[in-house]
């Protein structure tokens, strides 16, 4: 039989949630049965060597904001024309409704869509202009009329990017066997020096929020309590330089620390005590299981789909109105409190699919569904 050709479009395929998600597939996936490939905007994108080393292909292509969206058209649909692909996959919310006619009009027959957010600003509060307001109507009436298979993370986020349109919905999911397996491992070295360390990971951009983490820890200073936030991520670089000037200017440098990219995710998860994440709005957050998945009392942001929650009390949700004291409070309070029971996590996990095989699965599962009913 025939390999299933699949071709995923994600953007550059740096470090973030969706791209750990797709890397989860590509890692889980039959290798005899599916052959999955991406699109890349940038060559020296975080995870290119990994997708080469597992036997897919990366196409370059330009980045339609730099290079202007004639290019990047062009260079998908000669991607998507010359690859003979059974199936193109689109992670690119409202970008989408860009993606799925170039597609159609390559010849492929099966257009998938993936829903990964709720909402699309840039997390500085401003309010979408009349010319973005109309170009994310003109887009999700393309996904509508072009996509084969809607798929989303979250019923919220399915509801934003299809409004009544029907959609697979597909949990999130993380490796949770390097959480589980060293469950109870105390780990000793880099931020073990007596010091309680609460975890923070994601981008930094406005949308996660790290400038809010910064008066955070300035209240905490204020209260004398021996917390640290390390903050694990890259992003915004202008965004990035606001968040360490507020850090100088502060003289936060022992409470609040930017780590930048790290592979030791899990490792982090064990050296910390609980975990926070103020964002002004997530899809489905796969840190958030990870972060569950280990154990830790976790504080976010009442900003997303409480779907993402394991239902065993380890989670606090906060409004997004709720000041620096409020989280220091619910701060405080998360590292006092023991890990989740292990067996009760593994249960979560299995009973939701949270876990990336079933992710894998499932998704794969899509895939050969689409191929039986093609004419």
């Amino acid at each position: 039989m025939d390999k299933i050709k699949i071709l995923i479009v994600a953007g550059a395929m740096d470090v973030g949630g969706i791209e750990n998600q797709l890397m989860h597939l590509l890692r889980r996936c039959d290798k005899n049965r599916f052959q999955i490939d991406f699109t890349s905007t940038d060559p020296n994108a975080f995870y290119l060597e990994e997708i080469r080393a597992l036997g897919a292909q990366v196409h370059l292509i330009p980045r339609a904001k730099t290079q202007g969206h004639g290019a990047y058209c062009r260079a998908l649909y000669r991607v998507m024309r010359e690859g003979n692909y059974d199936i193109v996959h689109s992670h690119e919310l409202f970008h989408s409704g860009i993606v799925l006619p170039l597609a159609k009009l390559a010849g492929i027959p099966h257009r998938f869509v993936h829903a990964h957010n709720w909402d699309d600003g840039d997390g500085t509060g401003r309010r979408r202009s009349l010319l973005r307001t109309l170009y994310n109507a003109v887009m999700r009436f393309s996904i509508g009329c072009f996509a084969t298979c809607p798929i989303a993370c979250s019923t919220l986020a399915g509801k934003f990017l299809y409004g009544k349109q029907d959609f697979h919905l597909l949990f999130n999911s993380v490796d949770t066997g390097k959480f589980l397996e060293h469950y109870h491992d105390r780990e000793t070295g880099e931020f073990c020096d007596g010091v309680t360390n609460v975890l923070h990971v994601g981008r930094v951009t406005p949308v996660k929020n790290q400038l809010f983490l910064v008066e955070v820890a300035q209240e905490l200073r204020r209260r004398g309590a021996a917390i640290r936030i390390l903050c694990a991520g890259s992003g915004d670089e202008h965004y990035q330089r606001r968040v360490e000037d507020a850090i100088r200017e502060q003289q936060l440098e022992d409470r609040i620390r930017l780590l930048g990219v790290r592979r030791d995710i899990d490792v982090l998860m064990r050296k910390s005590s609980a975990f926070v994440l103020p964002s002004k709005y997530e899809g489905m957050p796969l840190v958030l299981i990870e972060a569950q998945a280990s154990g830790l009392a976790c504080i976010t942001a009442d900003t997303f789909s409480h779907e993402v929650d394991f239902g065993i009390g380890t989670l606090t949700w906060l409004s997004p109105e709720a000041d620096a004291a409020a989280w220091a409070d619910a701060i405080e309070s998360a590292v006092r409190r023991e890990r989740a029971d292990r067996e009760a996590v593994v249960q979560a996990v299995e009973s939701r699919g949270f876990d990336s095989d079933s992710f894998a699965r499932r998704l794969c599962g899509l895939y050969t569904e689409a191929m039986e009913d093609t004419p």
